[in-house]
């Protein structure tokens, strides 16, 4: 499910950001149930355009939290442990910053990119 808004235009690497979201999404979908929602939404606040993206799914391990965005680190039998690792470089490249809710009725991660000084 996508709920965009039309937030101010930022400056991104599209290439990148098409990676961000895919991975994102693929551990999102990966970490649900069949039938289960993924949302996909943008927004902004005071000086940051926000990417949103939520899962339904299990939720983080408390003991993955503090690794998370590490290379070869993963929940899943068969993950790599790369695509956070991505998504967290891609989130650096873009001085943006990314912070997320987890618990047992899913995963929620919010990327921030800083609007450009005028």
């Amino acid at each position: 499910r996508m709920e965009l808004s039309n937030p101010p235009r930022i400056r991104v690497d599209e290439r990148e950001i098409r990676q961000l979201i895919m991975n994102m999404a693929r551990n999102g979908m990966e970490a649900m149930k069949p039938g289960g929602i993924l949302t996909i939404s943008t927004s902004s606040v005071g000086k940051e355009v926000i990417l949103s993206i939520k899962d339904q799914g299990h939720g983080l391990p408390a003991s993955m939290l503090e690794k998370l965005g590490t290379p070869f680190v993963t929940t899943k039998d068969e993950g790599t442990g790369l695509g956070l690792a991505v998504s967290y470089s891609v989130v650096a490249r873009h001085n943006a910053r990314i912070d997320y809710e987890t618990g047992s009725d899913g995963t929620n991660f919010h990327i921030y990119f800083p609007l450009p000084q005028e």
